[in-house]
């Protein structure tokens, strides 16, 4: 039996092609406005980082002040009392914590 072949007539071939083309366009246009809900979630996302690491800055100056005035303080408290055992006689003992 031979095959019944079905003519394609320009306008059914337009008519695809335009399908086509119209399925690609969804599609593409899907695609770019998942890309652009991407993109304004991950800016917040910055945006909160950067409000983080501001409050993280903001806390930390005050205590690395408060840490190096400290050091200083202990440094100037173990020269006193090294110079208070020297005068007293009193022989300094090391011990090795483990």
């Amino acid at each position: 039996m031979p095959k019944e072949e079905k003519k394609v007539e320009l306008e059914d071939l337009a008519r695809m092609v335009q399908a086509g083309f119209t399925d690609i366009h969804d599609k593409m246009d899907k695609r770019s406005k998942l890309e652009d809900e991407r993109f304004k979630i991950t800016v917040e996302e910055f945006d909160r980082i950067r409000s983080d690491i501001r409050d993280i800055k903001t806390t930390l100056g005050p205590l690395v002040r408060s840490v190096v005035m400290m050091e200083e303080d202990l440094s100037d408290l173990r020269l006193r009392v090294g110079t208070l055992e020297r005068r007293a006689g009193i022989k300094k003992e090391i011990s090795f914590a483990v």
